[in-house]
């Protein structure tokens, strides 16, 4: 149970990480550094201050019981965890893209790419944190 509430404590924090990585190289303005470097930093902790409860929230109410489904049916491995959290980064974009008609300075194939790497990246955090002991034995084993 302590990896379960590691994973589940530390697995959201790499969101804004992953999302302004791949904002950055998606040329997603803003992160693109055109406006200089305090824009981005500007924009990230935007997202720190708005993106992280929301993917708490997010993992807790929905990801959280994906969880305990896989984990019932004894299917938790990195695919199925990392494709999960896919699954539960998307269910936002396709609730509010409806809601904004489609206009945007983004297509929504970039933003599709956006929430599926974010999701991508959480889930393959949380199988980490997950297997963390395993993990670092399997690396001090192959040191030797």
């Amino acid at each position: 149970m302590r990896n379960e509430t590691r994973a589940l404590g530390f697995a959201p924090l790499i969101m804004p990480f992953a999302f302004s990585f791949y904002a950055f190289f998606a040329d997603i303005p803003g992160f693109n550094m055109q406006d200089g470097v305090m824009t981005f930093i500007g924009l990230f902790f935007g997202i720190v201050i708005v993106g992280l409860p929301v993917a708490y929230i997010y993992e807790l109410f929905i990801g959280f019981r994906f969880y305990q489904l896989l984990s019932k049916k004894k299917r938790v491995n990195i695919v199925t965890l990392s494709l999960g959290g896919v699954l539960v980064a998307d269910i936002p974009l396709f609730l509010i893209w409806p809601l904004t008609g489609g206009g945007g300075t983004v297509s929504f194939a970039v933003t599709f790419q956006l929430f599926s790497f974010v999701g991508f990246m959480v889930g393959l955090n949380f199988w980490a944190l997950l297997n963390f002991e395993r993990l670092r034995d399997y690396v001090k084993a192959f040191r030797r």
